[in-house]
């Protein structure tokens, strides 16, 4: 894949992380803040690092365990 291209799904994760930050309600960060997360999972396979994919995994982890609980009214 070009260099370029990987490179974008970086910035595209990273942005949608940093937008995640300036909403208000729980369920909309953690929402935009999964597909951030999803994505830095594509961008560190694509860049061979271990640590931005299992990071990443554990955060998608996270927020859908929170996402969960609050569902259930736990």
């Amino acid at each position: 894949m070009n260099d370029n291209v990987i490179e974008l799904f970086g910035i595209l994760a990273g942005a949608l992380v940093l937008v995640s930050f300036l909403m208000k309600g729980e369920r909309k960060i953690r929402l935009v803040n999964i597909v951030g997360a999803a994505i830095f999972i594509v961008y560190g396979i694509l860049v061979s690092s271990i640590s931005v994919t299992l990071l990443n995994v554990g955060l998608v982890i996270v927020h859908i365990y929170f996402l969960t609980k609050k569902k259930t009214g736990e």
